[in-house]
C-alpha cells in the first residue's frame, strides 16, 4: 500500500446540526531502528484509518518475532502523532514531515530517538521473493499426519513436469514456521521452490503443525513428531504415483530430520542445509557459550556458567522434572560464580515447566544413525554459521557418511546469506534471502541423481 497522509472525514451530529470536523490519520507501514549499545532493533508501525475516521496502529518487532502489538493512539493530526504500547510499557511520539516521522521511543524510563520512514515493498526489501506471473504450476493441498492432523501444503510443478521429474519435500527448522519458512520477511523455502521449478525440479512444502493453515498443536510436539510429519509428506507423494524419485531438503533442525529419513531409506536422496550432526547437548552448550562471549563475560564466570548449564542439562536428560532441579545447590556445592543475567534467564526457563521437545533435543545423537545412511547426501554449511559449527558439523557428517557430498561456503551465515558477522541480528538487515551459489549447487546435486 502506498504510504501517504490521508484525510479521514468524521461527521458528528450535534443538536440536529451537521458540522464536519477533519481528523488526520497516517496510512501504511513505516519502519525505523532503535539504536542502543551498538545494536539495532527494527520496529515496524502499521497505520490504518478506520471507517469511523479514527487512526489505528499495530507494531511489529521482527528481530523479537513479535507481531501485531496493540497501541492506543493519543492523537494523530496533520503534523504529529502520539501513541502508547501498554503491553510493553512503552510510548512513541513524533513530528510528521512528508515522508519522515522524527520522534522519541520511551520504555520504562529510557528514551531512544526513533525516525520512521515509509516501508519499501517486500520485493524491494527482499528482492529474491518470487513474483508472479510464474512459469510453473502451484497447487495448494493437504495431507494427513499419522495422528490424524491435517497439514496444509503447496505443490510446485515445473512447466514440463512428467513422472520422471524429481521432487523434494521441504522441512523447516526449529520453531513454528509456515511453508515458506518465513523469518524477518525472508521466505527461503519459497525462493528455493521457485528456483527449483525454473530448473525442472518439483517441490512440496508445508506449514508446521499448529502454524498458519495447518492443524495440530505445535507446543506439545517433539522432533519425533516433526519427523513423522515429514515422513507423511513423503508417503503422500509416493501414494500419488506421480513421482518416481522423491528426496528431501531440510534446513537447520529440518536438515537433521532430512538425514533421519535418509537413514531409514524413506527418501531417494537428501539435502541438509545447516542441519546439525553434533550431539544436541553440545549444540546448546556451544550456543550458550557464544552468547556469553558476546556479552563479554570473563573466563571464570563463563566456565562456571557452562558447568552449571551442563549439570542442569544432565538432569533434564535423565528425566528429572525442572521443578526438582535445585540450581542453588549446584552453585553452593561447586562454589560457582554465575552472572546475574545468566542466573535470571536460567531460573525463568526452569520455571516454564518440563518440555519433552527440549529433553529430546538434548539427548539427540546423530552419530547413532548417520552410519545407516546409504542414499546420496548433500551437506551444506556456511563458515559464519553461529548456530552450528560448520567445520565440526561437516566433519562428523563425512565421518559417518563417507560418500556424502559436503561443502562449506565462505562468508555465509546460518540462513546462507552473505554476511559480515553471521550473528542473528544481521538476518533482518540483509536483503539477500539465500545465496544463488547454494541454489545452483542444490539443483546440480539433484540433477546428478
Amino acid at each position: 500500500m502506498r504510504n501517504k497522509l490521508v484525510v479521514c472525514l468524521l461527521v458528528v451530529l450535534l443538536s440536529s446540526i451537521f458540522s464536519a470536523t477533519v481528523s488526520y490519520a497516517l496510512d501504511g507501514t513505516w519502519r525505523g531502528d532503535l539504536s542502543f549499545n551498538g545494536n539495532k532493533l527494527p520496529l515496524v508501525f502499521h497505520f490504518t484509518c478506520s471507517v469511523a475516521g479514527n487512526a489505528q496502529c499495530t507494531i511489529d518487532s521482527p528481530l523479537q518475532v513479535a507481531k501485531g502489538l496493540a497501541t492506543q493512539i493519543n492523537f494523530c493530526n496533520a503534523d504529529s502523532v502520539s501513541l502508547d504500547i501498554k503491553s510493553i510499557g512503552a510510548s512513541y511520539s513524533g513530528k510528521i514531515d512528508r515522508d519522515k516521522i522524527t520522534g522519541v521511543f520511551i520504555q520504562r524510563g529510557f528514551s531512544f530517538p526513533l525516525e520512521l520512514t515509509p516501508e519499501k515493498s517486500i520485493y524491494d526489501r527482499r528482492p529474491q521473493t518470487p513474483q508472479p506471473p510464474f512459469s510453473y504450476t502451484v497447487v495448494d493441498t493437504t495431507f494427513v499426519a499419522p495422528d490424524g492432523v491435517n497439514l496444509a501444503a503447496t505443490l510446485t510443478l515445473p512447466e514440463y513436469y512428467s513422472i520422471k521429474t524429481p521432487i523434494v519435500v521441504m522441512v523447516t527448522g526449529s520453531g513454528p514456521q509456515n511453508r515458506d519458512e518465513e523469518l524477518f520477511d525472508h521466505r527461503p523455502f519459497a525462493v528455493i521452490a521457485d528456483y527449483l521449478a525454473r530448473n525442472g525440479v518439483a517441490s512440496f512444502r508445508y506449514d508446521d503443525r499448529g502454524t498458519a493453515q495447518s492443524e495440530g498443536d505445535f507446543a506439545s510436539s517433539t522432533i519425533a513428531t516433526f519427523k513423522s510429519d515429514a515422513e507423511s509428506a513423503v508417503n503422500f507423494l509416493r501414494k500419488s504415483n506421480k513421482f518416481k524419485k522423491i528426496g528431501v531438503i531440510g534446513h537447520s533442525e529440518g536438515g537433521t530430520i532430512a538425514l533421519m529419513l535418509a537413514s531409514q531409506k524413506t527418501v531417494d536422496f537428501a539435502v541438509s542445509l545447516a542441519g546439525a550432526f553434533v550431539a544436541g547437548k553440545d549444540i546448546i552448550l556451544a550456543q550458550n557459550k557464544h552468547s556469553l562471549e558476546q556479552l563479554l563475560v570473563n573466563q571464570k564466570h563463563m566456565a562456571d556458567a557452562m558447568t552449571l548449564l551442563s549439570k542442569v542439562f544432565n538432569d533434564v536428560i535423565q528425566g528429572k522434572a525442572t521443578s526438582a532441579i535445585n540450581i542453588d545447590d549446584y552453585i553452593k556445592n561447586d562454589n560457582l560464580e554465575i552472572p546475574q543475567l545468566v542466573l535470571a534467564s536460567l531460573r525463568k526457563n526452569l520455571s516454564i515447566g518440563d518440555s519433552e521437545y527440549f529433553r529430546e533435543f538434548l539427548i539427540l545423537d546423530p552419530s547413532k544413525w548417520l552410519g545407516k545412511v546409504q542414499v546420496p547426501i548433500l551437506g551444506l554449511n556456511g563458515s559464519l554459521d553461529k548456530q552450528v559449527n560448520s567445520a565440526e558439523n561437516l566433519s562428523i557428517l563425512k565421518k559417518y557418511v563417507p560418500k556424502a557430498q559436503v561443502k562449506e561456503y565462505s562468508g555465509l551465515n546460518h540462513l546462507f546469506q552473505h554476511a559480515t558477522t553471521g550473528e542473528v541480528s544481521e538476518y533482518v538487515e540483509i536483503p539477500e534471502t539465500i545465496s544463488t551459489e547454494v541454489l545452483d549447487d542444490i539443483v546440480k546435486f539433484i540433477e546428478s541423481r
